[in-house]
């Protein structure tokens, strides 16, 4: 009897534990999760609201107190904007929009392409200093874009590319080319050196090699290094503000900011701007989220 008793209250303890393990376990799930709805609304409320505010009229967005919901949804601001009749400097938004697409997409063509060609020379060829040279490029990457403006101005003056798209294109490419040459190495020495051998046996040249059997394998990476160059363009306020002085060569991010001023603002008008700025980003992300992911960590295992 004494030893089935030790055993039942061995096994109430157990089931005690087990209780309290459970309990423990679910209260700090849920405080995890309450804590992550908190950090979420906290960061992204203020865009949030922002896009809210994109669907009411002017009057409901001054309406006191505030209408966290409108109440009289419209799509007049979208439509003021896609149409090019908004107002103030807003009136020209499609151009503004074309100019950012521009200059981010050929900005990210352009990365993908010269860091994959330099990230396979890192890559496959061993020569003296490559390390070293691939630790520079990373510093390079590190200094603050403000920190240079000045130098960069003077360069772009005596190059005649300022107030010039091509200008943003040729900082966007210096800037991006570091870090994205750094990735590039990264997942190319993932990709078997097997499997070129075999391609140059069968009679391919280095070049027939890179384009017909690397880049395929590699796909997934240069869409990745594409998509982050491409946001960090589309996003770009500082550089285009300092070289863009033609209203006409102004990017969205120049033009929204020029759209604040002292005397009157729009809400609902920058509340419309962000959205769509914020709509191309979306849509790739959308299309290339699993690219993107097994992209950042390809390679990631693969030592230097």
């Amino acid at each position: 009897m004494a030893t089935v008793t030790i055993g039942e209250t061995r096994a109430i303890e157990a089931a005690r534990a087990r209780r309290q393990a459970g309990v423990r376990k679910a209260f700090f799930s849920a405080l995890t999760y309450v804590l992550g709805v908190l950090v979420f609304l906290f960061v992204f409320f203020p865009i949030l609201w922002l896009i809210d505010t994109s669907f009411k009229t002017s009057t409901d967005a001054w309406a006191v107190p505030v209408q966290y919901i409108p109440l009289h949804p419209t799509l007049d601001n979208y439509g003021a904007l896609i149409a090019g009749t908004a107002s103030g400097d807003l009136s020209l938004w499609p151009h503004y929009f074309a100019n950012s697409l521009f200059t981010a997409g050929i900005s990210s063509i352009l990365v993908g392409t010269l860091s994959t060609i330099a990230g396979y020379a890192f890559a496959r060829f061993r020569f003296r200093g490559a390390m070293a040279l691939l630790m520079f490029l990373l510093v390079a990457h590190m200094l603050p874009g403000p920190s240079i403006f000045v130098s960069v101005y003077l360069m772009m003056a005596n190059l005649n590319l300022l107030d010039s798209l091509f200008g943003l294109i040729v900082i966007y490419t210096a800037f991006g080319l570091p870090f994205a040459t750094w990735l590039a190495t990264s997942f190319l020495r993932s990709v078997p050196v097997e499997i070129e051998e075999a391609a140059q046996i069968d009679g391919a040249s280095l070049f027939q090699t890179f384009i017909l059997v690397v880049i395929p394998l590699a796909k997934i990476g240069i869409i990745t290094i594409g998509i982050l160059t491409f946001v960090g363009a589309w996003g770009d306020y500082a550089f285009a503000s300092v070289l863009m002085e033609t209203q006409a060569r102004w990017t969205a991010t120049v033009a929204m900011a020029k759209f604040i001023t002292d005397i009157t603002i729009s809400f609902t008008s920058i509340g419309a701007a962000a959205a769509l700025l914020c709509l191309p980003v979306l849509i790739m992300f959308l299309f290339a989220q699993r690219s993107f992911v097994r992209g950042l960590t390809a390679g990631a295992l693969k030592e230097f």
